[in-house]
């Protein structure tokens, strides 16, 4: 056997491993200890004006899980949001013209 299909072979297997967790990410199931995407973006619309752009799920240096949503607020601009995957916890809010996009009862 040739090293060539020896080294194809593990990037098949390793490839068809990652699958099913790149899969439970891009849907909506919930998973265990983190927050459904929709109530999360519910808690980030209920807090700023304007529209969601997208959203994904990372890992951050301390090893925890975190949303992080870009959102075009009604002025245009676009601002970057993490939250907590566990708690929904507004971690960090970024970007020029955040203060404005926060609706009054937001908090």
């Amino acid at each position: 056997m040739s090293v060539r299909p020896m080294i194809a072979r593990r990037t098949l297997l390793a490839l068809l491993a990652w699958l099913p967790a790149a899969a439970s990410l891009a849907d909506d199931r919930p998973r265990r200890g983190v927050l459904p995407l929709a109530a999360v973006l519910a808690r980030v619309n209920g807090r700023f004006d304007g529209t969601v752009l997208d959203a994904d799920i990372r890992g951050d240096d301390d090893g925890r899980l975190a949303y992080e949503v870009r959102f075009l607020t009604r002025r245009g601009n676009v601002i970057r949001i993490r939250l907590d995957a566990a708690t929904g916890e507004f971690l960090e809010v970024e970007g020029h013209g955040f203060v404005d996009a926060l609706k009054p009862d937001g908090r």
